[in-house]
């Protein structure tokens, strides 16, 4: 799976032909640069390295500094193999930038980022809880807890994976099938309908639609 890495730069709102207006997220792909290159022969799989984000030498390790040296590539602060077959591999060369016109207008991707962390939440927040409706008959300060998180003797203890209070957040999430609504080369921006996990100024990745790719293979399958 072919794919680029990317900076969500924020959300904004544009006009389509038709004059409808569609929210969109701003994705900066416009430091993508082929880094490595992965071999059947020599790695037994077929990939592609990108590299994303200038960064200073003094900041990477040896083994960094060495990786890159190697290369003969530049310095890139985040880096990601992409799949891809040996024949898009043979295409490649090491030190290519990587375009934004890799993806067309009306192209449906997947974009994945890590949501944004808000410490430590109760129920309500993290789970969608109601919380407790009952605020009289002595009930104090109960509208917001869990409730019973459990059996008495039997079992005697705590299900595993019982939503209660913890860590919210900072969470690996794929958005599927969101549209490419456009794409400005020269700027190296990729526009995408609707919203995409994480902060302003994180780091995304994008590929091709996943259930796309797969319902033409299912359709090849079924017409050989």
């Amino acid at each position: 799976m072919k794919g680029l890495i990317g900076k969500k730069i924020g959300m904004t709102q544009v006009f389509n032909d038709e004059g409808n207006l569609i929210p969109v997220t701003v994705i900066d792909v416009g430091t993508c640069q082929v880094v490595g290159k992965r071999t059947p022969e020599k790695d037994s799989y077929s990939a592609v390295t990108l590299g994303f984000g200038e960064i200073r030498e003094k900041i990477l390790n040896l083994a960094e500094r060495g990786f890159f040296k190697k290369a003969n590539a530049p310095y890139r602060r985040h880096l990601k193999e992409f799949r891809v077959t040996p024949e898009e591999a043979a295409s490649f060369n090491v030190g290519d930038a990587v375009k934004a016109d890799m993806f067309t207008k009306g192209e449906l991707v997947d974009v994945t980022g890590i949501t944004k962390g808000r410490g430590f939440a109760g129920v309500m927040r993290r789970w969608n809880f109601k919380g407790s409706q009952t605020k009289t008959h002595g009930t104090h300060e109960y509208q917001r807890h869990p409730g019973a998180i459990g059996q008495r003797k039997t079992p005697g203890r705590v299900y595993p994976n019982k939503k209660m209070p913890g860590h919210y957040g900072v969470d690996q999430v794929t958005t599927q099938n969101l549209t490419v609504v456009d794409v400005d080369v020269e700027k190296g921006l990729v526009l995408v309908k609707g919203a995409v996990a994480g902060h302003n100024d994180g780091v995304v990745y994008i590929r091709p639609s996943i259930k796309v790719a797969m319902r033409a293979q299912h359709k090849a399958a079924r017409g050989a």
